[in-house]
């Protein structure tokens, strides 16, 4: 039999059963301090009930080694009012999927939570892996999970029929919270500059312009604009809000999320990015991916490593067994794909040049036709030897080459190359543009493309001229 299935994405708690999504809401919820039942959901009252709801509870009891007794109440709470809902049948059992946040010390306090409930847990199986192996894409993935307050990057290995959890990067911003933060900052500022009225200025307007957020956001991705309108009594205010304004309050939020990914990817490699349906909801973030160049993206409904799951064949535990955590699966493709999204990233961009010049602290080194080679004590026919003392970085670190009419960096270091933020493995294609760095923290330096006759020559600050 197969699995009941819960995922554990506190932006979208799902439940699953063979193969079908039941439900999928936050996890946001009363704390039972003002008359409501704690574990109601309280996803329409968090403006204007601000200390007597959660949205934290789940995800610190996944993170935290020694969650309160309010976050283990609140969850246990949570989760009886959902399974009162929708229950696993008998003798069904249940396997957990679990985000990328979540520690070892969590998914035991989620077990004693479970067994506690009398809820039937076999086991916990990452949800990075559940996805990946379920969409049987040939080529290793990065699956980005955005909780409600923190965003998470987790690099999937697929080793023939079989793919494995290799390594993940999170950041306590570019969760879902964080975007309606800067959203409804955006939105209250050009009220009161174009209207002179503040939706902020009691509670109940406040919470009226946050349940409009996430529409007025999609609404001004798809179209490019969006009419904002509140009332208040019997006057109503009104302000046009574009795309631009949206992408540009999130901005910072999108460098964050773009920073794991290029953390996660080795440097020019053509993965499979697998985000969450709500990437499109999020203006300029799509946009952000289109440098991801030659990777293919992936858009999954919420709720999908919950499906997945739901369809696996995975063994019973036995009382007195051990509960398992897996995070290696063999690739089992979904049957229906209808709401997974497909496309591939860089179509949107302008192919870049390749590199003609190389920038290093003010000074442009033309990289010509011969090697160049990069390090502290570098030998060959044309080198820039770097300062002494420079963390990281090597005697011979890397080399600019020429291969097959296309400039490629070789990685020769201990400590690593990076361009723009991705770890090189032994080599890689650059373009104009690209940022290089070697060691940690080391140096940075840029490649460009300029004509020859505006290329300066001689040596920066810490480096010798270009041998000749």
């Amino acid at each position: 039999m197969h699995p009941f299935a819960i995922q554990l994405d506190d932006r979208a708690v799902a439940f699953a059963r063979d193969g079908h999504i039941l439900s999928s809401a936050p996890s946001a919820v009363w704390d039972g301090s003002t008359g409501e039942p704690a574990g109601t959901n309280a996803w329409n009252a968090l403006r204007r009930h601000p200390t007597a709801t959660s949205t934290r509870h789940l995800g610190s009891l996944l993170c935290q080694p020694n969650p309160s007794d309010r976050t283990v109440a609140l969850v246990a709470a949570e989760l009886v009012r959902r399974l009162a809902a929708q229950p696993p049948a008998p003798p069904q059992r249940v396997w957990i999927a679990t985000p990328a946040s979540a520690s070892e010390q969590g998914l035991g306090a989620m077990l004693a939570i479970a067994h506690k409930l009398a809820l039937p847990v076999d086991g916990f199986v990452d949800a990075a892996v559940a996805t990946v192996a379920a969409l049987g894409s040939e080529r290793n993935a990065i699956v980005l999970e955005i909780g409600m307050h923190h965003a998470a990057a987790t690099y999937i290995d697929r080793d023939g029929t079989q793919v494995r959890r290799r390594r993940t990067a999170i950041t306590q911003r570019g969760g879902l919270v964080a975007f309606y933060q800067v959203w409804l900052e955006l939105v209250s500022t050009t009220m009161v500059k174009r209207t002179r009225f503040d939706p902020l200025h009691d509670a109940a307007t406040e919470q009226g312009l946050f349940d409009s957020l996430c529409s007025w956001a999609r609404a001004a991705a798809v179209g490019g604009a969006v009419n904002a309108v509140l009332t208040q009594e019997a006057e109503r205010f009104e302000v046009t809000l574009t795309r631009d304004q949206f992408a540009q309050a999130g901005q910072s939020l999108h460098r964050d999320i773009v920073r794991l990914l290029h953390e996660m990817r080795p440097a020019g490699a053509s993965v499979t990015l697998v985000v969450p349906a709500v990437v499109d909801d999020l203006p300029g973030l799509r946009d952000e991916l289109e440098q991801f160049v030659d990777c293919e993206l992936v858009c999954i409904p919420d709720g999908f490593a919950a499906v997945a799951t739901s369809r696996l064949d995975l063994p019973q535990r036995v009382d007195t067994g051990p509960v398992r955590l897996l995070r290696r699966l063999p690739v089992n493709s979904l049957e229906d794909e209808a709401a997974v999204k497909r496309d591939m990233l860089g179509s949107r961009l302008e192919r870049r040049a390749g590199p003609s010049h190389l920038l290093l602290d003010g000074q442009v080194y033309a990289l010509g036709g011969e090697a160049l080679v990069i390090g502290r004590s570098p030998v060959g026919a044309r080198t820039i030897a770097l300062s002494d003392g420079l963390a990281g970085v090597s005697r011979r670190h890397c080399t600019l080459t020429t291969e097959n009419g296309e400039r490629v960096l070789l990685d020769h270091s201990t400590f690593g190359t990076y361009v723009n933020g991705e770890r090189v493995a032994e080599r890689v294609p650059v373009r104009a543009g690209d940022r290089v760095r070697v060691g940690d923290p080391g140096v940075e330096f840029a490649l460009i493309a300029v004509d020859e006759a505006s290329a300066g020559t001689g040596a920066g600050a810490g480096a010798s001229a270009v041998s000749k």
